[in-house]
């Protein structure tokens, strides 16, 4: 990724930027910030940088990285990321376009990106696909999770009420708008039937021809059971997110559930903590009453603790994502879970915490 920032810093003419997840687009910033004197240097003098791992593709970037002396001095000038809105619109003029992800967990890291855009710049979802089948195409472009489903495939649907039976499949014309469903795909290219896992929800037809529109709400198998009460993704992901106003604007999170009664959360955040922030984790702990009426009475007879809030250092994500890559030896796509199961990876991720917000028991690293 540095050196596809390098590249990219070095040309002033810039209109788009497109990552598959917007997590990615978020390392990219954060990898500029922190090389950010050094990669203007190398474009300055025209020679690339010593990193590891570029010596077979040196020979062939070099004739295509020239000096550029006066887009270096315009960098210098601009400086380095400040709090100020639209910082990317400084070091590219052009740019008016941002393409990613931005529906479910990777929701979180939108108005991050926006704070470096600026309000002029659109950011637009790339469509609505799985590994294993393209499923729908942006419906509205100002809606970041609204996808037309795809005709060349035939998909069916679960009512996730049905407890997860194929026996009740229902064609996308049995549909109904507000209701949610497990999608299963049908491929023109082979695959039969295939439960994809993902949850979306019927937001309404395409008045041209009828075909569903959906939003993604969450992935079906990720179950977390605390105390006894089934969470899933999309209550774990919003009970955070409703509590920004007492916290501060949430990049990205991870949680980690302690003897099945207790949950923390890892935050990053954009900026300054709120000057409340203190007041989140009981704000947090309303939020999950609102969502499971159980909480309450779960909390009352012991059976569960308040869930805590931890905040991580600026950049703790994206040194993750290196680190699994440098683990795996193998490049992908990595994604941070949003329950965090793997011992290496929370004593990993507790060495970055700045400080915690939680009250109540909390348990301390080695059990982790």
């Amino acid at each position: 990724m540095l050196m596809h920032t390098l590249f990219a810093l070095a040309e002033r003419e810039v209109e788009m930027i497109s990552g598959h997840f917007s997590t990615a687009i978020l390392d990219m910033i954060q990898y500029m910030k922190e090389e950010w004197d050094i990669l203007v240097v190398c474009i300055g003098s025209g020679t690339l940088p010593d990193w590891e791992g570029i010596d077979h593709v040196r020979e062939y970037l070099e004739p295509h990285f020239p000096p550029r002396p006066e887009r270096a001095a315009e960098l210098y000038a601009i400086g380095k990321a400040t709090e100020q809105p639209g910082w990317l619109v400084e070091v590219w003029p052009m740019l008016r376009t941002v393409f990613t992800v931005g529906s479910g967990v990777f929701a979180t890291a939108i108005p991050k990106i926006k704070h470096y855009t600026g309000p002029d710049v659109q950011l637009r979802s790339q469509g609505y696909f799985s590994s294993e089948v393209p499923i729908g195409l942006v419906y509205d472009p100002s809606d970041m999770n609204l996808f037309k489903l795809l005709f060349t495939e035939f998909f069916e649907f679960i009512d996730v009420t049905n407890e997860g039976t194929t026996s009740g499949l229902l064609c996308p014309w049995q549909v109904n708008v507000g209701k949610m469903y497990e999608v299963v795909a049908t491929a023109h290219k082979g695959l039969w039937r295939y439960r994809i896992g993902d949850i979306v929800e019927i937001a309404g037809f395409d008045p041209n021809d009828g075909t569903p529109v959906v939003r993604f709400v969450e992935r079906q198998n990720p179950l977390t059971r605390l105390a006894g009460i089934m969470l899933t993704e999309s209550q774990i992901t919003s009970a955070i997110l409703a509590v920004q106003d007492r916290l501060g604007l949430v990049s990205e999170f991870t949680t980690v559930i302690d003897d099945t009664i207790y949950i923390g959360y890892l935050v990053e955040i954009q900026g300054d903590l709120d000057p409340k922030a203190d007041e989140a984790p009981a704000r947090l702990l309303a939020e999950f009453f609102r969502l499971n009426e159980r909480f309450r009475s779960a909390l009352d007879s012991k059976q569960l603790k308040p869930p805590t809030i931890r905040i991580l250092k600026t950049g703790t994500f994206m040194e993750y994502r290196r680190w699994k890559l440098e683990k795996l030896k193998v490049p992908g796509q990595i994604k941070v879970p949003v329950v965090m199961w793997d011992n290496t990876a929370r004593e990993w991720i507790f060495q970055r915490v700045e400080r915690e917000l939680g009250y109540g028991s909390v348990p301390s690293e080695s059990k982790h």
